[in-house]
C-alpha cells in the first residue's frame, strides 16, 4: 500500500470512529417486540356492524447515547384498537404487529430530530407512532397512558 493511501485509510477509520463515539450513528439498538404489546377488551363488540375496542398500555424507554447531546426518555404509549372496522376484524396479532412496526420506525424518526428534552422525545415518538399506525388500522388511538385499569409492559432496550 502506498504511504499516501495508507494515511487516507487511517484518516477514514478515525472519522467513522469519532463519527459512531460521538452518537452521529444512526441505528436503533433494540428492536420493540410485537409482545411488548398486550392488548385488552375494554369495550366488547355487539352487533353485525363495527365497534369494541382494546387497549395496550407500554411504557418504552427511548435513549440517544451522545456525548454532546445524550437525552433518555420513558415513554408512556397507549394504543387503542378497533375489535373490527371497515376492513374487518383487527386481531390480536396483526395491532401487535403493526404497533411493533410502527413504534421501530418512530423511535428511529424521533431520535433522528435530536430532541433535547425527554419530554420533547415522547411527544414527538407519539407523533411519529400516530401517523404511521393511522395508514395500517383504521381508527386507532395513539396517546399517553388513559384508560384505567389496564395491565402495562415495559420495553427497554439491551
Amino acid at each position: 500500500m502506498r504511504p499516501c493511501a495508507a494515511v487516507l485509510t487511517l484518516l477514514l477509520g478515525w472519522c467513522v470512529l469519532g463519527a459512531l463515539g460521538s452518537g452521529c450513528a444512526a441505528g436503533v439498538a433494540g428492536r420493540i417486540p410485537p409482545a411488548a404489546f398486550q392488548f385488552h377488551e375494554v369495550v366488547s363488540r355487539s352487533g353485525r356492524g363495527g365497534g369494541g375496542w382494546k387497549v395496550a398500555q407500554t411504557t418504552i424507554t427511548l435513549t440517544r447515547v451522545s456525548h454532546t447531546q445524550p437525552v433518555q426518555a420513558q415513554c408512556d404509549v397507549e394504543i387503542g384498537v378497533p375489535l373490527k372496522n371497515k376492513k374487518g376484524i383487527v386481531s390480536d396479532v396483526v395491532a401487535q404487529g403493526a404497533a411493533a412496526m410502527a413504534a421501530d420506525e418512530a423511535a428511529r424518526l424521533a431520535l433522528g430530530r435530536r430532541p433535547a428534552t425527554s419530554a420533547e422525545l415522547c411527544l414527538l415518538f407519539l407523533a411519529h407512532m400516530r401517523s404511521l399506525l393511522e395508514t395500517k388500522v383504521p381508527g386507532v388511538r395513539v396517546r399517553r397512558f388513559i384508560e384505567p385499569g389496564i395491565p402495562q409492559t415495559k420495553f427497554v432496550p439491551e
